[in-house]
């Protein structure tokens, strides 16, 4: 079981590189507050399943599902790391908020990587799906 590994972090990445810009400028712009709305920036992992399906070089439908999978909460990941990096920007957070602004950080990238890895998941089944009735 060979993986397609150029699939699983390109996929993500070229996915990843618009809600970054969009975030960064937005930050820059002076509204850091922007990246709350990661939750629902999770929805472009439905795009990255679709994509990475499409792309991959594997030959086992089961191979793909995975690969999206993976792809997906790479994603998720990513999204995460960039809500930790902006979220200072935001404002101070008070000493006696530090472990609840941490444990939300931690919350986001979780849930980010596991409803990213779902959401690709998803697209990948549906896309294989459809595949399949075409054949």
């Amino acid at each position: 079981m060979k993986l397609d590994w150029r699939t699983i972090t390109l996929v993500p990445l070229s996915q990843f590189a618009p809600w970054l810009a969009v975030v960064l400028v937005v930050t820059w712009a002076g509204y850091p507050g922007v990246v709350c709305v990661t939750p629902m920036a999770w929805l472009i992992a439905l795009r990255v399943g679709l994509v990475c399906v499409g792309k991959s070089h594997s030959v086992d439908r089961a191979q793909r599902l995975l690969e999206a999978a993976m792809a997906g909460s790479l994603f998720g990941l990513l999204q995460g790391l960039l809500f930790w990096a902006v979220v200072p920007r935001m404002g101070p957070i008070l000493p006696g908020e530090q472990a609840n602004a941490i444990g939300l950080v931690v919350v986001i990238v979780l849930l980010g990587m596991l409803f990213g890895a779902i959401l690709a998941l998803l697209t990948a089944y549906l896309t294989e799906r459809r595949r399949a009735a075409g054949a």
